[in-house]
């Protein structure tokens, strides 16, 4: 089997685990690796055994695909160049930084489907691939009302963004993929604490069809909690993201009458992020379609401007 030539953009903190999974993947050669650092690049080049370019354009006519993990802002630029060069690519979410240039890059994308239809375009929404959310959805299970909380003490990165986009946009995606309705209407309260931005979210989401959810994101708490709670048609369901753990409990008919019955669920844990990747680079070898197009990933950003526009409301409220 030929091999994707594979160059990552972008080799920060997320970056780096980018280049580490298609260096050792089966399906992918790592090309490149791409960054303007170069020490930084040098760095992770040597640690995968790739080469260091400072610019995109060096190595794009050597590859197939490209994984961009450059920060946000610069997702719209580099998205452009590798579709007009007409390559795969993967972009860590969010999809863009803004819903207009989101929306210049499904034009774009539209333009280079015109040349080559099986292009592939996804997002990097990797809850979608914890091997929990994955039973979930196995399952059938559809909330009708979900409790999403996913806090974490600072990283010291993403300061160009807020809380919602860096952080809350993970369970936003997730849920639209769940419910399976758009949102209706958003009402959220947020306020900055450490940057300029909101750092601490709390959203109340009402979707079509009935589904309600209410979801809250913090860059400021003392520890890590990454949990989804989830209500459906006589079920309950409890998810931890970071132990990759399903609890189930099903109303069912007994002996003497209604009764609350766990259900065992058994889970084979793995890498989000590869299984994410490997998924990515099978769609591009034509072996199935298990990945985050662009399109549902906008829909993710326009629930996040949703948010945003609802706490610069509230912040304008508490200000008088």
């Amino acid at each position: 089997m030929a091999k994707l030539r594979v160059a990552v953009s972008g080799v920060g903190s997320l970056g780096q685990h980018h280049a580490r999974i298609a260096a050792a993947s089966e399906r992918t050669e790592l090309v490149a690796v791409v960054d303007p650092n170069e020490v930084r690049g040098r760095e992770i080049a040597e640690k995968f055994g790739t080469k260091w370019v400072a610019t995109l354009e060096e190595v794009l006519p050597q590859v197939d695909v490209v994984q961009i993990a450059a920060p946000t802002g610069f997702h719209h630029g580099i998205g452009v160049t590798v579709l007009k060069a007409g390559k795969h690519v993967i972009m860590e979410k969010p999809l863009a930084a803004t819903l207009a240039e989101g929306e210049a890059l499904l034009a774009s994308l539209a333009e280079a489907r015109k040349v080559n239809p099986n292009l592939v375009a996804a997002v990097g929404h990797l809850e979608r691939f914890n091997p929990a959310v994955q039973k979930l959805r196995d399952l059938g299970f559809k909330p009708r009302f979900a409790e999403a909380t996913r806090v974490s003490p600072f990283p010291m990165r993403s300061m160009e963004v807020d809380v919602i986009m860096d952080v809350m946009i993970h369970d936003l995606d997730l849920l639209l993929a769940l419910v399976g309705k758009p949102v209706k209407s958003v009402e959220a309260v947020g306020i900055p604490v450490l940057t300029k931005y909101a750092d601490v979210v709390n959203a109340r989401l009402k979707f079509e069809g009935g589904g309600f959810a209410t979801v809250t994101a913090s860059r400021v708490a003392r520890k890590k909690e990454r949990t989804l709670r989830a209500f459906g048609e006589n079920a309950y369901a409890s998810l931890d993201f970071a132990a990759q753990k399903l609890e189930l409990l099903n109303l069912v008919n007994g002996p003497e009458g209604p009764q609350v019955q766990p259900q065992t669920v058994d889970i084979t844990e793995g890498e989000p992020l590869k299984l994410e990747l490997e998924a990515f680079y099978a769609a591009c070898l034509g072996e199935g379609q298990n990945f985050v197009p662009w399109k549902e990933a906008f829909e993710a950003m326009r629930v996040a401007d949703q948010v945003q526009k609802s706490v610069a409301e509230s912040l304008r409220e508490m200000q008088g």
